[in-house]
């Protein structure tokens, strides 16, 4: 009898055993296909790849914005979005702050797409040292990450005196320009500056005659459909005299 006892409970057991198995295997492939079903149901996994995906390199783009992006994608970043008057959305505009700078930032398109982004910064519009040292401290924190600049051009000339009449307004000259060869992209920096020596309440000459702009472009997207204009003949001097 224990034989007979002992085999009965060996084959118990084993169906048992085999009944676990089944409803492991069962249980799981509920698993997988839900998860399969997840997966194609859920947006997040399976929507096209966003500006989000792009490597943050300037092989690839600025900041996330992949070179030759159309102009009508969307442009993510942290600055308000500027109105614009373009029909042809040749430009688009944010304005907004970068590190310790208050800036306008302008991505450009051409026909083959994204191409450039144009950053004009905020400066005091009287003070020329001050200019030039917020275009050397822009200078070194570029030249800190893509190392010294390829090209420098650096130009400086004041009033020969300063005027005691009004009508006789002089003016001091600053011109400051560094680049950079990040292949594939080419990164400007660039001051132009006139002002007024001394500073009075009557300048003869009104407005802004500062610009401090860095620019980040890829000339492999600098594409225009527009023709070249003719170049104009010029006559010859035996015409002229």
């Amino acid at each position: 009898m224990r034989p007979i006892f002992f085999t009965l409970l060996f084959l118990s057991s084993f169906a048992f055993a085999q009944e676990i198995n089944q409803e492991e295997v069962e249980v799981k492939s509920v698993e997988d296909a839900s998860a399969i079903n997840d997966s194609v149901n859920d947006p997040a996994q399976t929507e096209e790849p966003s500006q989000q995906n792009v490597p943050a390199n300037l092989e690839s783009g600025y900041k996330g914005f992949a070179w030759g992006t159309s102009a009508g994608s969307n442009i993510l970043n942290n600055f308000t979005p500027l109105p614009t008057t373009d029909s042809t959305i040749t430009t688009r505009s944010f304005t907004g702050n970068l590190g310790l700078d208050s800036v306008v930032v302008a991505y450009a398109f051409a026909d083959s797409g994204f191409w450039k982004v144009e950053i004009d910064f905020v400066v005091n519009n009287i003070d020329l040292d001050s200019q030039i040292s917020d275009f050397r401290r822009l200078e070194k924190n570029i030249s800190a990450v893509y190392g010294p600049p390829n090209k420098m051009n650096q130009q400086e000339s004041g009033p020969s005196g300063s005027y005691n009449n009004l009508l006789e307004q002089k003016y001091a000259r600053a011109f400051y320009r560094s680049s950079w060869l990040v292949t594939p992209v080419v990164i400007e920096l660039f001051l132009n500056s006139s002002v007024l020596v001394p500073v009075t309440d009557l300048p003869i000459f009104s407005g802004n005659f500062v610009s401090l702009k860095l620019v980040y472009y890829n000339p492999d997207y600098m594409h225009s459909s527009q023709p070249l204009p003719e170049p104009e003949a010029i006559p010859s001097i035996f015409d002229i005299y």
